[in-house]
């Protein structure tokens, strides 16, 4: 005998000794007891919420009318009734709560948002909602939204300009590659060398001067005699000159050895 099982056995000894002596009461929970034992699937159907992952969708429809979700889409898919039933009692107890809002909306468009008036200096006691697409589960329409948004938000707050703000997040990978040149100390006597240390694919050369330059033209033919042109004359002076390089590739700064002080010497 089964001590903890449903059987018949079982269930009859839950019953009272007073009930047990009236034999109409005693065959009547017989015949309960033996009906229930015969049907333990659909008894075990009755732990309804610590299994509503998979209850099935008729009887999700059920519990969505008796626990009240408002809300609820009996045209959803079944991944979201289920998030919408899971969630209610949640809702439920904060609701009219910028939690519940979220909450709700995220059992449908999961990671969606809430911002009030003095978190992107709106109207005051007015909020926006960034619905996140990104991974949507159902497809509803603008007045449904509003509609849900209404049932689920404070009733001091408006929703700004009676609009939503649809968000797509996208991920963007960035990945760099890079190499390397191993060379070992040049042997004395052997620098420079004629070698590819780097290259420069392109460069700018700037020339800061403070000397203020002449302008002149270039005198006609015949103005000048044969000789004398250009004539030695100071047209302008450089008292401080800066050259500046830029390249698009990296190089290592390293001092050129001395001929016979280098570690190459020794070898």
């Amino acid at each position: 005998m089964n001590k903890y099982g449903i059987t018949p056995e079982n269930l009859l000894s839950t019953l009272p000794d007073v009930l047990r002596e009236d034999k109409r009461i005693f065959a009547l929970a017989t015949i309960i007891a033996d009906a229930l034992a015969k049907r333990p699937k659909e008894i075990d159907r009755i732990r309804i919420y610590p299994q509503i992952d998979k209850l099935p969708e008729e009887l999700l429809d059920i519990l969505a009318y008796d626990l009240k979700v408002d809300w609820y889409g009996y045209n959803y898919n079944l991944k979201a009734k289920r998030a919408q039933i899971k969630n209610s009692f949640k809702v439920h107890r904060t609701l009219g709560t910028r939690g519940a809002v979220e909450r709700a909306l995220s059992d449908l468009y999961p990671g969606t948002e809430l911002e009030e008036w003095f978190e992107y200096d709106g109207e005051p006691f007015h909020f926006r909602v960034m619905l996140d697409v990104t991974d949507q589960q159902v497809a509803i329409s603008h007045d449904e939204l509003i509609r849900a948004i209404n049932i689920f938000k404070p009733v001091r707050s408006h929703l700004q300009d009676n609009g939503i703000n649809y968000r797509s997040r996208v991920n963007i990978v960035i990945s760099v590659s890079s190499g390397y040149v191993a060379y070992s100390a040049r042997l004395c006597g052997t620098y420079p060398a004629r070698a590819t240390q780097g290259a420069i694919t392109r460069s700018d050369v700037l020339v800061l001067t403070d000397a203020e330059g002449v302008a002149y033209s270039v005198p006609m033919t015949g103005e000048a005699k044969t000789g004398s042109y250009p004539v030695v004359a100071t047209q302008g002076e450089i008292q401080r000159s800066g050259i500046e390089i830029g390249a698009n590739s990296g190089g290592a700064t390293y001092s050129a050895p001395k001929c016979g002080t280098a570690l190459g010497s020794l070898m």
